[in-house]
């Protein structure tokens, strides 16, 4: 492991430490489901952060199957902020629409 991965594999987890801190925070202030599907996207992409990185160290196993062979827990955390912030966004577009 060379000093550009432990430069990013720092400012991932310091980074995505800042923002889940910080979403979570928000958390308490606010009732709105877009933010609230947004936070989650947070909280959940830092999961993955930190999956990826102790599968790097070797603290985790790469065999953690959610389906056999064709979905597993690294892939999983990967696309669900995508959705949570996808289904953020849909509701914000039917909420404009209602306007």
């Amino acid at each position: 492991m060379d000093v550009r991965d432990i430069v990013m594999i720092l400012s991932q987890i310091s980074f995505g430490a800042i923002a889940t801190f910080l979403a979570i925070l928000y958390w308490s202030h606010t009732r709105d489901i877009a933010w609230l599907l947004i936070i989650m996207g947070v909280i959940i992409h830092y999961g993955q952060i930190m999956y990826s990185t102790f599968m790097m160290f070797g603290v985790l196993s790469d065999e953690l199957f959610i389906i056999k062979d064709v979905l597993d827990i690294g892939t999983l955390l990967s696309i669900i902020p995508l959705i949570f912030i996808s289904l953020a966004f849909i509701v914000m577009l039917v909420r404009f629409k209602r306007d």
